[in-house]
């Protein structure tokens, strides 16, 4: 006879815990969950179906199929290694390039055999898969001030008018490519013409929204590349 421990086996929370950090991984990079199976389809490789990807954000597969594990294992392991299987005109591979191998803290990749022991509790979440805190008003205020900073000291240093300066930075934004800078969607674009603009400036929420894997702002990297690349 089973214990009732086992037939609970994983729990409830480790499910929801497993889905979080899929959901996660998606928003890092601005994927929908259709998107690992869009990118198998089009580079010809298996990899889970939108429906199981689905369900396993919500937590609503108790025992999911081995194979996905291993679907898990071999989406991560082209994205460590770039390697997309897309032509360089798809227009997913810029979403694709977009995204990030999941890894353990050490830098060692996450395999199928992780993938499922974290599914079932034995593995902690990686670290930017945790909750944050929500940035203070002030550190959000004082980051939309720096943003400002950055903006108008690059575009003093190349005698550019700030509309004429906005003009170069959205187009950096628009063109440059996914693996050197950070995605900003086009909401996210607009907020920072605001703020830019001084009409406005970041919430604890948007901030928050807008931090990368390593704690910093996207919009503060895009504004450093382009001071770096424009001409």
């Amino acid at each position: 006879m089973s214990s009732p421990d086992n037939a609970s086996y994983p729990s409830q929370s480790c499910r929801d815990c497993f889905g979080k950090t899929l959901t996660s991984w998606l928003e890092r990079a601005g994927w929908s969950h259709d998107t690992p199976l869009r990118w198998g389809k089009a580079a010809q490789f298996p990899t889970v179906a939108d429906s199981t990807f689905n369900r396993m954000q919500r937590g609503k597969i108790a025992q999911p199929y081995p194979v996905t594990f291993i679907q898990f294992g071999m989406m991560n392991d082209r994205l460590a290694s770039r390697n997309y299987g897309l032509a360089e005109d798809d227009p997913l591979l810029p979403r694709i390039a977009r995204q990030r191998a999941i890894e353990h803290d050490d830098g060692r990749l996450w395999t199928a055999t992780d993938f499922f022991s974290h599914f079932i509790g034995e593995l902690e979440p990686p670290a930017w898969a945790k909750e944050q805190p929500l940035p203070t008003l002030q550190q959000a205020v004082e980051a939309s001030a720096e943003a400002v900073e950055r903006f108008r000291g690059t575009a003093q240093a190349l005698n550019l008018p700030l509309p004429e300066a906005w003009e170069s930075l959205a187009a950096v934004a628009a063109k440059a490519s996914a693996t050197v800078m950070p995605h900003l969607s086009n909401n996210e674009l607009e907020t920072l013409r605001m703020v830019l603009s001084g009409w406005h400036t970041w919430t604890p929420e948007q901030m928050h929204q807008l931090r990368d894997l390593d704690g910093g702002l996207r919009p503060l990297s895009l504004l450093d590349y382009w001071k770096d690349t424009i001409k």
